[in-house]
């Protein structure tokens, strides 16, 4: 089992700052989410060589979770804190839920449409970097304004974490969230498998996790990606430290 932190060289099948990630007719979804890297999930399964998924990253929220405040437009693959895709068979990001899960731009706040325009702002910053020196840098809100290089990703493989993004929100209705005995076991190996998360009885892996800040003015600690590969489910879940 893979299992690297702090990946500072890309691995074949990673393509940073993606374009064409989501279907035709989901091309709103760039409105709301930031292409990181593309992972070739042969990297981790090589029976899944040749399946491309796309770490993402949500320009929201502001304050608090993504989610929270659009309930009426959750369904099974969505929540608070919780969003999944279909991985199309042409490696596409299709999301399962319903285009009013977001706010976006239509944010009254002043201070949220401000971190938006940063948001974007940031990552457009961090992408003419890599085009220019082929390393990532963010330019962070906490920063002097100058590039800061960083990680790609903070963690590559390894078992499902059980940060505090398990158990902000209860995970959507379409999946299912158990602890084994090695969760409350503070002898347990470091590499024990302490979470599974499935979908149909079918089980998610652990992909990457990487802070949104590695790459964009701000973001979550940790953006937290999983997959399932029979129903080619690409899960996402996000920690604030």
């Amino acid at each position: 089992m893979i299992h690297q932190t702090e990946l500072r060289d890309l691995l074949p099948g990673m393509v940073p700052f993606p374009a064409d990630v989501f279907p035709d007719d989901q091309a709103w979804l760039g409105q709301h989410l930031l292409p990181l890297l593309k992972i070739d999930l042969g990297v981790l399964r090589p029976e899944l060589a040749g399946s491309v998924a796309t770490m993402l990253c949500p320009i929201e929220p502001y304050d608090g979770c993504i989610g929270e405040t659009t309930e009426d437009h959750h369904n099974a693959f969505t929540g608070t804190n919780w969003i999944a895709f279909e991985l199309t068979s042409d490696n596409r990001m299709r999301f399962l839920g319903e285009e009013g899960y977001f706010i976006g731009d239509q944010v009254q706040d002043k201070h949220a449409l401000k971190h938006i325009t940063e948001m974007r702002g940031s990552y457009s910053k961090a992408r003419a970097y890599f085009q220019q020196h082929g390393r990532l840098a963010s330019y962070s809100r906490y920063g002097d304004g100058e590039p800061g290089e960083q990680a790609y990703l903070d963690v590559l493989g390894g078992q499902i974490s059980t940060g505090n993004w398990i158990e902000t929100a209860e995970i959507p209705a379409a999946f299912a969230l158990a602890f084994t005995e090695a969760a409350d076991d503070r002898h347990a190996p470091d590499d024990a498998e302490r979470a599974i998360i499935t979908r149909d009885g079918h089980k998610f892996f652990a992909v990457a996790e990487v802070a949104g800040y590695n790459w964009c003015a701000t973001g979550a600690d940790a953006i937290v990606m999983l997959y399932e590969p029979e129903s080619r489910t690409v899960l996402f879940s996000y920690d604030w430290s």
